[in-house]
């Protein structure tokens, strides 16, 4: 690995984000992540000189053009990026139409617009244009390099998750145009989907809500590994379509053969 290449992984202050980060960092790469959280982009930065990581944290908000514009005129104002992760997201659970019973009649409550607008702004809009810009940024410096999209195992469609999952089908429709016009320009675009990650995010969520728990549980019956991915796991998937010279337009489905994202 040269020590000139240089990466961005967004949403890379915890979780996969970070997990990726940390690997390209400790293979050379000159690595810069974004969050929101500054609290979070302190610890990552300390972490990183700590453990003598050539990784900086900065704050950018990847649903913001003017921010990601800003982002990246000063992340390649003196050198080249040549590797784009696109990770940054939040998954949101809500059912379309829900009847809920009241003290007269039962009630009909509806999927709110805002929800909608916010996930996909966050999980859809934000890859298109930090990808757009990365893009940019690497056909100007003739840059052959890589842009990795995270997507999900639940791109297919899953209960209760109409925003999330039409983001991240979104996602790969996005990964496949891309491979498609940035091919002449030596840009390789490839997507990651995984299925449930035994990380920070779920253990928070399974701790705080017993019932969320036990459903979590039930479901991991469904998976003919009988466990849940680890992060580690998935960041070898996002580092092999980084470095696969021939690898493009593809997604890499990584979740352990399910389970199927139908099931309530």
């Amino acid at each position: 690995m040269s020590e000139s290449r240089n990466a961005l992984v967004t949403g890379g202050t915890r979780g996969l984000g970070l997990t990726v980060a940390r690997r390209l960092a400790a293979e050379g790469w000159r690595t810069t992540v974004i969050g929101l959280d500054e609290g979070r982009l302190e610890k990552v930065q300390a972490m990183a000189e700590a453990e003598c990581l050539e990784l900086r944290a900065i704050r950018a908000d990847v649903t913001s053009e003017e921010s990601v514009r800003e982002l990246f005129a000063d992340l390649t104002a003196t050198r080249p990026l040549h590797l784009c992760v696109n990770n940054a997201g939040g998954n949101l659970s809500r059912l379309l139409v829900k009847k809920r019973r009241g003290q007269q009649r039962d009630e009909l409550v509806t999927h709110p617009l805002e929800e909608w607008e916010r996930t996909v702004r966050l999980c859809l809009t934000g890859v298109f244009l930090v990808g757009r810009e990365a893009a940019a940024a690497m056909i100007r410096h003739e840059v052959p390099g890589a842009i990795v999209n995270v997507s999900s195992g639940l791109a297919v469609g899953a209960y209760g998750q109409s925003a999330y999952t039409a983001a991240k089908a979104g996602v790969e429709a996005l990964t496949r145009t891309w491979s498609y016009e940035l091919g002449q320009y030596g840009i390789r675009v490839s997507a990651v989907a995984p299925g449930v990650m035994d990380g920070e995010a779920l253990r928070e969520k399974t701790s705080t809500f017993p019932r969320h728990a036990r459903y979590m549980e039930g479901l991991q019956r469904f998976v003919p590994l009988g466990r849940w991915g680890m992060e580690e796991e998935i960041a070898d998937a996002v580092c092999f379509a980084a470095e696969s010279p021939y690898l493009t337009g593809s997604v890499i489905r990584i979740d352990g053969g399910g389970p199927p994202g139908w099931v309530p």
